[in-house]
């Protein structure tokens, strides 16, 4: 804000809310400022703002301390807003909205306080409560554990999850500490996390671990400080959620893997199905394979039964729950395994009653056999059983086919040489001094190594561990038995990295050990897969917005009933006014409608957004309507944003939505606050273009040619290279998580080119960026009337009577009252009724007793299509008139085929219901004051 002496004194010329200049005193002011405090200037002048406060602000605060700290903040270059109660002479105490800044001047240090009268707003109250209170019983009721302690470690709030942790009721809890809660050694756990959240003034993670509610449990307790008006913390809110099952299923896994890395040796098969017995607490596992020459039978390589390694065996498995399981996929039967497989006798012998099973596949895919546990109990958690199934699988099924290799590769030199060099995959062979004796084409072609490069070698060739050491090491590793499998970033030849996945499995070449190092590019995989894990994330946040456009579309039709009894009675006492000649009360009555016509296009706004409705473009001036939406969004920015505007008059009109204008401005405009931190300037201009060869940053089509250009501009870093190739993308954000959908740029694309729009961007990094929207204009001869402000339809209330009877249908029992209200005044009968039967009840005794149904469409167990349907099965000539709030779309065939003569939405606008009454009930009777005009006439 321009804080020069001359922007002073304009802003008190021009300034529609209260004015004080302050120094030591108050040293001048406006009539805006003498109105709000019932004083004339100079009773103002020489006399501190604290004399006209009560001695005690709202919040128990004394007026003279706190307003000392905001007068020295101000002062001191802190430009800050705050409520505040004053008390004017007439004793009345009322509630202000006050800004404090700074002025630049050479006599001293001095303080503008702009003042806003709230006390228009008192009646406004019980929508908070009721906010407060929705809010309240979402808390009460959500899932994680959620409570608020005060500094001293007293409870304050606490949800009906942490009463079934304490096992007390809230009312035994709140006011109580955690010492009279938990046991000594938790309670101060406890405290001192509170107490370090408090200190540093921001959220902290913690994870508490102890016996809760008589079993071990595990919660992920995030805390952070709450603060008050002078921005110190004067509670911990805590949410807590319980991830005990997790951590079981990350301990099991944990101790599944360590248990395979550590098999080893002959035995390894032994050593796997005793671990996997262990781990998931079964009877019995297994791992077998086929038999070779004996089609159709299973040889078991190892055997655990009731806690010893039994004696391997052959068994056929046709009729078994392993048919289902080799070369197929993960198989559980977790009860009545004998029912199912009856044939199958050692089940019935050993009393077996539950079997889960994974396949064994090599690095092809092809089937190796299977890995098995059974149990004498049923079985739960089958995911769980699963993973860890899976852990095991992937161990045995390298083993089998490191074995397999072995007896592959000392069957017969040509027949080792025919599958070297016939293999996909990159195979390089090293003696036990890390020498390369064999390379296959595969690895050549991978690599872009030669042959003759590669023979002899003893430095590594492309492994993901350039390090020669850890490489030797894994060489070891291997000769020692084991096989290794690293994945990684691979090196070629002339330098280039890809994902590669490396298997270092021993074997015997010539009577020698050796090591058989597989190599495979996987980075088409990894590729597909980062992609895969982008389309769900995109997938996710997709569910998350439809969500959030469900709640909006709620919200939405509740706020437009409510509107629709507002924007009613300001007609109806427009209509009454009108006898009385006030035109203070009509001044009064018309801003108050005009308010509630910006609160239909806001609410209008949030429809689009959550049924995707298409704007309505209308011819536009844009500098007047840039002007309001400017003045709306500030209270969405901080103190610290300020906000110039540049606005041509002398502009062409433009098509476009006014909704979706404020939607381009709201998006642009927070953006700017974010790339600048919440300090900075955000420019506004509006002004004519002509373009000859600028480039649209979002279609990259050419721009040129005579436009309108809408300019935000923020003087924060600018943007980086690679975010300006991408930030127009759907979901695409830059910041953190939870902190942005990625969906603001997304739309304004999507807006400005419906449109027939550009977006031009000019960036430079360090000094800011510029967003140039241009839009065609609209030619003189087709623009027609040109909306620049809030349009005052409705304002003028019909001036003739109506005759007729009118059934008005409606669940919400204020819009009912409303419509009754309104149109008795227009000399209609009116019955209501709140449900659809009742109305339907009322329509069968008598069919000929109304004239016009008029219902609305949402309504418990009926809709409004619904009920017409049934009242005109009743009596087709019968009108009936229907009326929505909500942002679902409404075919104009299903109102045609439902019998709807007429379709409004809410908030309803009385000219043109009085229109569509006066078209279908009887011919009106002129008022008195008509015929009065008739006869003068």
């Amino acid at each position: 804000m321009d804080t020069t002496p001359a922007a002073t004194s304009r802003l008190l010329e021009s300034a529609a809310h209260g004015v004080i200049v302050i120094g030591d005193a108050i040293e001048d002011c406006n009539d805006a400022a003498c109105r709000i405090l019932e004083l004339p200037r100079s009773a103002l002048i020489a006399r501190s703002l604290v004399e006209l406060s009560p001695r005690i602000q709202a919040d128990g605060t004394l007026s003279s301390e706190r307003w000392a700290r905001r007068i020295h903040a101000a002062k001191a270059g802190l430009p800050q807003w705050f409520q505040w109660q004053f008390r004017r002479d007439s004793a009345d105490a009322f509630q202000a909205l006050v800004h404090l800044g700074p002025v630049s001047r050479e006599s001293g240090p001095a303080v503008i306080a702009q003042v806003h009268d709230l006390s228009r707003l008192a009646g406004a109250g019980w929508v908070h409560e009721e906010s407060e209170a929705r809010l309240r019983n979402v808390l009460e009721h959500t899932k994680p554990i959620i409570f608020v302690k005060d500094r001293d470690g007293r409870y304050i709030f606490v949800n009906h999850e942490l009463e079934r942790l304490v096992r007390r009721p809230a009312h035994e809890i709140i006011g109580r500490t955690d010492h009279e809660l938990w046991r000594t050694e938790l309670a101060e756990r406890f405290r001192r996390n509170d107490l370090q959240v408090l200190e540093q003034r921001k959220a902290i993670e913690f994870q508490e671990s102890d016996a809760f509610g008589g079993q071990q449990r595990t919660f992920l307790s995030f805390k952070f400080p709450l603060f008050d008006m002078d921005g110190a913390p004067y509670a911990v809110c805590g949410i807590a959620t319980d991830i005990s099952e997790r951590k079981q299923l990350e301990d099991a896994l944990r101790g599944a893997a360590l248990a395979v890395s550590s098999a080893q040796g002959a035995t390894v098969f032994q050593e796997l199905v005793r671990y996997l017995a262990t781990t998931l607490k079964l009877d019995c596992a297994l791992i077998a394979a086929p038999c070779e020459g004996a089609a159709g039978n299973m040889r078991v390589l190892a055997f655990y039964l009731d806690g010893e390694i039994r004696e391997n065996f052959e068994y056929p498995v046709a009729g078994t729950p392993c048919e289902t399981v080799v070369g197929q996929a993960f198989r559980i039967y977790p009860s009545r395994l004998r029912a199912a497989f009856p044939e199958d006798s050692d089940f019935a012998e050993l009393g077996f009653e539950s079997y889960a099973g994974y396949p064994l596949n090599d690095t092809n895919g092809k089937p190796l056999g299977l890995i098995a546990a059974i149990s004498r109990r049923p079985m739960a958690e089958a995911d769980f059983i699963e993973s860890v199934l899976k852990i095991f699988a992937m161990r045995a099924a390298a083993e089998l086919e490191r074995m397999r290799s072995e007896e592959a590769l000392r069957g017969s030199e040509e027949h080792y040489r025919a599958i070297f060099n016939a293999s996909a995959d990159g195979l390089l062979l090293r003696d036990a001094e890390f020498r390369v004796v064999d390379v296959n084409p595969a690895f050549l072609a991978i690599t872009g190594h030669s042959r003759e490069e590669v023979l002899g070698a003893r430095h590594v060739l492309t492994m993901p561990v350039p390090e020669i050491e850890r490489a030797r090491e894994l060489q070891r590793r291997a000769l020692s038995g084991e096989t290794v499998h690293i994945e990684g970033r691979g090196v070629r030849k002339d330098g280039t990295h890809y994902d590669c996945e490396v298997t270092l499995a021993p074997m015997l070449y010539r009577g020698q050990p050796h090591v058989l190092g597989t190599v495979r590019d996987i980075s088409a995989r990894r590729q597909a897969e980062a992609r895969r894990e982008q389309l769900e994330a995109q997938l996710r946040q997709a569910q998350k917005m439809e969500a959030l456009g469900q709640l909006t579309g709620g919200i939405a039709h509740d706020f437009n009933n409510l509107l629709t009894s507002i924007m009613g009675y300001i007609v109806l006492a427009t209509e009454r006014e009108a006898g009385h000649g006030d035109p203070k009360l009509a001044k009064y009555l018309e801003q108050a409608h005009l308010s509630c016509v910006r609160a239909r296009d806001l609410i209008q706004q949030m429809l689009t957004f959550s049924r995707g409705q298409r704007g309505e473009p209308r011819p536009l001036s844009l500098a007047p309507c840039v002007k309001e939406s400017v003045k709306l969004l500030r209270s969405s920015l901080p103190a610290t944003v300020e906000i110039e505007t540049d606005l041509a008059r002398e502009v062409p009109a433009v098509l476009l939505d006014p909704v979706q204008l404020d939607q381009i401005l709201l998006n642009l405009c927070i953006n700017a606050r974010d790339a600048m931190g919440g300090i900075g300037e955000i420019r506004v201009a509006v002004q004519p273009l002509h373009a000859d060869d600028l480039i649209c940053a979002s279609c990259r089509q050419i721009v040129a040619g005579t436009f309108v250009e809408l300019c935000i501009a923020d003087s924060g870093p600018g943007i980086a290279s690679e975010v300006l190739e991408r930030m127009f993308e759907p979901f695409f954000t830059t910041k953190e998580v939870g902190k942005g959908s990625g969906m603001g740029l997304a739309t304004v694309h999507g807006i400005v080119h419906e449109h027939s729009g550009h977006v031009v961007v000019d960036n430079v990094p360090g000094r800011g960026a510029r967003f140039r929207i241009v839009f065609p204009p609209l030619q003189a001869d087709k623009t027609g009337a040109v909306t620049t402000t809030a349009s005052r339809e409705g304002s003028a209330p019909p001036r003739h009577t109506l005759h007729g009877r009118v059934l008005v249908v409606d669940d919400e029992e204020t819009v009912a009252e409303f419509m009754r209200d309104l149109l008795e005044s227009w000399g209609v009968e009116v019955t209501s009724a709140s449900t659809a039967s009742e109305a339907r009840e009322r329509v069968a005794r008598d069919p000929q007793a109304y004239d016009v149904v008029i219902t609305d469409q949402t309504m418990p167990r009926m809709t409004g299509l619904e009920l017409a349907r049934e009242l005109l099965a009743i009596r087709r000539d019968l009108p009936v008139i229907l009326y929505t709030g909500y942002g679902e779309g409404i075919a104009q065939e299903k109102t045609a085929a439902a019998g709807i003569c007429a379709l409004l939405k809410k908030p309803v606008e009385p000219q043109a219901l009085f229109a569509l009454l006066k078209a279908h009930l009887r011919s009106p009777r002129p008022s008195p004051a008509e015929k009065a005009a008739g006869a003068d006439g």
